[in-house]
């Protein structure tokens, strides 16, 4: 089968956690969203996120953004993700987060590492099933050169675990793709709950979100190479 993988993010991966988030600092969390749907069902997305701007009338050339969303409207949404779990049994949704404060000093120092690493963590067994992906991730964050080493990275790891998936990555801007502004909708519900407890909208999604959490203990000093750079970094 082919699918397409649409990923958004949020938080941010600065490292001033001295001072309050919004206030000086740097977030405490950091979620990556992925919304994974067969090649050609895109519009089950994308209906979701139109429904969304029709409510506010308000143009789709006017990009919606997750934080501008009411808490009404971020529960609608989460029903609505549901509701498309439910009926479309092969469109699937997952995300990881990651607590910064416990994070290894080598990966802060390359931050770019640890975004490859959380997309591996979160993608590589889905993308390794399929007989071809599409990989959309939001081009805001991916630089032209990062965007190639990311795509190398992933194609390397599914070579090591004997995938022969065909990975296409192409980067998208999120105000071209209401499917990709599906992803930052879930990525900021998600990381909403960890970075400010507030749990409405995530605990109506919850049950139909793959969840993955990373270094929410703090690291050992030799830990589990599971929970360690991957030596090429």
């Amino acid at each position: 089968m082919s699918k397409t993988i649409y990923l958004d993010e949020s938080g941010c991966l600065g490292w001033k956690l001295d001072e309050p988030y919004g206030h000086g600092g740097s977030s405490r969390y950091f979620t990556l969203a992925a919304a994974i749907v067969p090649e050609g069902k895109d519009a089950i997305l994308a209906r979701i996120v139109r429904g969304l701007y029709k409510r506010r009338n308000r143009p789709i050339s006017s990009e919606l953004k997750s934080v501008s969303l009411s808490a009404a409207e971020r529960e609608h949404f989460s029903r609505e993700l549901v509701r498309a779990s439910k009926e479309n049994l092969e469109v699937s949704f997952a995300t990881i987060t990651v607590r910064k404060e416990n994070v290894q000093a080598g990966f802060r120092r390359h931050a770019n590492g640890l975004y490859n690493y959380m997309v591996k963590l979160l993608l590589l067994q889905i993308m390794a099933a399929e007989r071809a992906v599409c990989f959309i991730p939001d081009s805001r964050t991916i630089k032209v050169e990062l965007k190639h080493a990311m795509h190398d990275y992933l194609c390397t790891e599914l070579a090591a675990v004997g995938a022969d998936t065909f990975l296409q990555t192409t980067p998208w801007e999120s105000r071209d793709s209401l499917p990709l502004q599906f992803a930052d909708i879930l990525a900021g519900i998600v990381w909403a709950h960890h970075e400010h407890r507030s749990g409405g909208a995530y605990r109506i999604a919850s049950p139909q979100v793959q969840q993955k959490t990373l270094f929410f203990t703090p690291p050992q000093l030799f830990p589990d190479w599971d929970a360690w750079m991957p030596s090429h970094y």
